[in-house]
C-alpha cells in the first residue's frame, strides 16, 4: 500500500532532489516538503509551493497562561528586522507549531521583515489541556497578552515593535490587546466584527444561500428571535415554544450546525439564569453585545490599521463593522485607518461564487483572492524600521 501511494506521487507530480528550487509546505500529508524543478502547485494537497529560499525558519518556545502550557512559535525574519507581528486566529483548533496553518501569510510576513508570533491554543497542537470551544474573548485577549509578554522576554530583534494580524473573532480580541499592550503600533483586522454576536446574521445570511425563499426566511429568522426572547424572559411554556420554533428547529440547515431546542428543564430556569448573568444583550436587536463599550475601546486605538472585508462575506456583517471602524478608529487624528475590500471573496479571503459557508472552493482552488496578498504588502512596505 505504502509503494503504491508513493508511486502515484512520483508519477503523479515528479518531485526532485537533485537542483530543486520548489517545494511543498507542510501540510501533514505525503508530500510533506517534497521538492520540485517548476513553482505551481502540489498536485496532491494544492498547496502552492513556494521557493526553497524563502522557506520559513522557526524557533519554538511555550508560556504559560492559567497553569497551562501553550506551544509557540517564531517564524524568524528574514533580511532587516522592522518588528513582530502577532497572528490572532478566529474560531477552531489550530495547527501553528510545526503546522501548515496560514504558511503562506507567514512567509509573506517574514519576507518583509517582520517575526511572526502564533501558538496553539489548549488541546491543540503540542499545547496542554483540553480544547476550549467556547473561550471567551476575554481569555483569548488574556492568553494573547501572556504570549506577548514571554516573547518579549526573550528580547530577539523586533520584539521592541509589535504589530497585530487578525481575523473574524480576532475583531474582538485584538482591540483588548491592544488595551492591554501599551505600545503596539500597528493591527491588520481581517474579516472584522462589530460588537455583536455575528450568529443572527450568519444563518440569515446563509440560509438565503441555501436555498431558502425569502419568505422562509422570514419566517426561520422570527422564530429566532422569538426563541432567544423567550429564553430570556418567558411567556409561554416549553410546549408553546416546541411549537413556535419548529420550522427553525426542523431546517437541515440550522440542524447542520448542531442547534438543538432547550431542554424543559433547562428551559424552566432560563429567564432566572440570564436575569442573574453578566451577559449584556442589546435592547433594540436582542443581540448579544461580544464586548461591552466595543464603541469606545475602537475610540481609544492609536495605531494604523488596516481593514480587510470580502464582499461576499456570510459570516460577519462586514458592512455594519466598516461602518464602525469609520465612525470611530477613522476620526480619530492620532490613528491611521485604511479600508480594503474584495469583490467576489469570502470570509476567510477566498475567491467564491456566494460566500456561503459550505460552499465548495474546489473549482477555485481554494485560492486568496486577487490583491488580497498584495494589499498587505503595499501597505506593511510603508512601515519604516525606524523606531
Amino acid at each position: 500500500m505504502i509503494r503504491t501511494v508513493w508511486f502515484y506521487l512520483i508519477t503523479l507530480i515528479t518531485p526532485v532532489s537533485v537542483a530543486a528550487q520548489y517545494v511543498c509546505p507542510p501540510c501533514h500529508a505525503a508530500c510533506d516538503q517534497l521538492e520540485f524543478k517548476s513553482p505551481g502547485t502540489c498536485a496532491h494537497c494544492g498547496m502552492h509551493l513556494i521557493a526553497t529560499q524563502d522557506r520559513l525558519v522557526t524557533e519554538e518556545f511555550s508560556f504559560l497562561y492559567n497553569n497551562i502550557r501553550h506551544s509557540a512559535e517564531i517564524g524568524v525574519a528574514k533580511g532587516i528586522v522592522k518588528g513582530t507581528i502577532v497572528i490572532i486566529p478566529g474560531h477552531g483548533k489550530t495547527d501553528f507549531v510545526g503546522g501548515s496553518q496560514y504558511y503562506q501569510l507567514k512567509q509573506l510576513f517574514t519576507s518583509l521583515g517582520f517575526n511572526t508570533l502564533s501558538w496553539d491554543k489548549k488541546g491543540c497542537g503540542k499545547s496542554e489541556g483540553e480544547y476550549e470551544h467556547h473561550q471567551s474573548v476575554q481569555s483569548s485577549a488574556d492568553e494573547s497578552v501572556a504570549a506577548i509578554r514571554e516573547f518579549q522576554l526573550r528580547k530577539v530583534d523586533g520584539s521592541d515593535r509589535i504589530g497585530l494580524w487578525g481575523i473574524s473573532r480576532a475583531g474582538w480580541i485584538c482591540p483588548l490587546i491592544i488595551e492591554r499592550t501599551p505600545g503596539i503600533s500597528f493591527w491588520i483586522s481581517v474579516s472584522g466584527t462589530d460588537q455583536f454576536d455575528t450568529f443572527r446574521y450568519m444563518i440569515e445570511t446563509n440560509f438565503a444561500l441555501e436555498g431558502r425563499t425569502p419568505n422562509q426566511v422570514t419566517l426561520l429568522m422570527n422564530q429566532f428571535d422569538h426563541y432567544l426572547k423567550t429564553l430570556r424572559h418567558g411567556g409561554e411554556s416549553y410546549s408553546q415554544l416546541v411549537a413556535s420554533t419548529k420550522e427553525l428547529f426542523n431546517d437541515p440547515y440550522y440542524r447542520s450546525l448542531g442547534q438543538q431546542i432547550i431542554s424543559e428543564k433547562e428551559f424552566a430556569s432560563a429567564p432566572e439564569y440570564y436575569k442573574n448573568s453578566k451577559d449584556v444583550f442589546d435592547e433594540k436587536n436582542g443581540l448579544f453585545v461580544m464586548v461591552p463599550e466595543f464603541e469606545n475601546l475602537l475610540n481609544k486605538i492609536n495605531c494604523r490599521v488596516l481593514a480587510i472585508f470580502g464582499e461576499l462575506d456570510s459570516q460577519v456583517n462586514w458592512r455594519s463593522t466598516k461602518e464602525l471602524y469609520l465612525s470611530t478608529i477613522g476620526k480619530n487624528q492620532k490613528a491611521e485607518l485604511t479600508v480594503k475590500g474584495f469583490r467576489n471573496c469570502n470570509h476567510n479571503i477566498n475567491l467564491c461564487k456566494t460566500g456561503a459557508a459550505n460552499e465548495d472552493l474546489k473549482a477555485f482552488k481554494w485560492a486568496s483572492c486577487d490583491g488580497y496578498f498584495d494589499s498587505m504588502r503595499e501597505w506593511l512596505g510603508n512601515i519604516s524600521v525606524n523606531r
